[in-house]
């Protein structure tokens, strides 16, 4: 995994998205029971309410957008250290290990979502353990506690997706933005170090302003995915965070 991880990371492979990319294109999408519009054009992309405890989030797909959890072998479900938990009447999705694994929410055939009516991200973080040392800016110790990112487009040359991963970082100050590859990915960090740990933090970004001020152009309708990642094997740390509440919302 180390291995991989140092030949595909910072973004998360450029052929993976691309197949992510023509398989929802092609396919139509999958259909999705979580991702609804309320009354007031909040739309709700997945709290988790509807997940079964211990398990994979059922709207939820392998990183390369090809498998639904729910179709994972129990050999490939081991291998995704996320499960279902929940605290008093409230569900949420835990990581729980130190392995790197994505799950990916597509979105590129939500044709309710755009982007300009509803260009804040909202979410939530809780984090438990970071990984030690970790820094996003060296491949060698590229582990974050917590990470959401936004999947755009392609660029023309070699099909390299653009997207902007947002970070809770070990060690980076909050503020920091890095480019990756070609600067095709940008981190922004969120929150770092250990500050805050154990408390629910709620982050609200305009992805859609957010694209423009770091790739200097307006983005797509709507993002191909989004994906959540926690990790610690480059540093050989455990990790434990926790994620509720995705929401896309107007500005107000």
């Amino acid at each position: 995994m180390k291995d991989i991880k140092s030949r595909i990371f910072p973004i998360f492979g450029f052929f993976s998205v691309l197949f992510c990319f023509l398989f929802l294109t092609m396919s139509g999408g999958p259909s999705y029971g979580q991702i609804h519009k309320l009354p007031s054009g909040v739309i709700v992309l997945d709290n988790f309410q509807q997940d079964t405890l211990g398990h994979l989030p059922y709207n939820w797909y392998d990183r390369n957008g090809n498998t639904k959890t729910q179709f994972f072998s129990p050999e490939k479900r081991e291998q995704f250290k996320y499960s279902i938990k929940q605290q008093g009447d409230n569900k949420y999705l835990e990581y729980n290990g130190s392995e790197a694994q994505h799950l990916n929410l597509p979105l590129v055939n939500q044709k309710e979502i755009i982007i300009k009516d509803t260009p804040i991200l909202s979410w939530k973080w809780r984090v438990w353990e970071i990984p030690e040392g970790g820094n996003e800016d060296v491949s060698k110790k590229n582990d974050s506690a917590a990470g959401v990112y936004v999947v755009w487009g392609f660029t023309s040359l070699f099909k390299i997706p653009k997207s902007v991963k947002y970070a809770w970082s070990s060690t980076l100050p909050v503020g920091t933005i890095l480019s990756h590859n070609f600067n095709n990915q940008k981190i922004v960090i969120l929150a770092t170090d250990s500050k805050n740990l154990g408390k629910w933090l709620t982050f609200r970004r305009n992805i859609y302003q957010d694209y423009k001020n770091l790739f200097g152009e307006d983005p797509p309708d709507r993002p191909i995915a989004i994906l959540i990642l926690s990790d610690g094997d480059s540093t050989h740390s455990h990790v434990k965070a926790d994620y509720d509440d995705f929401e896309l919302r107007p500005v107000r």
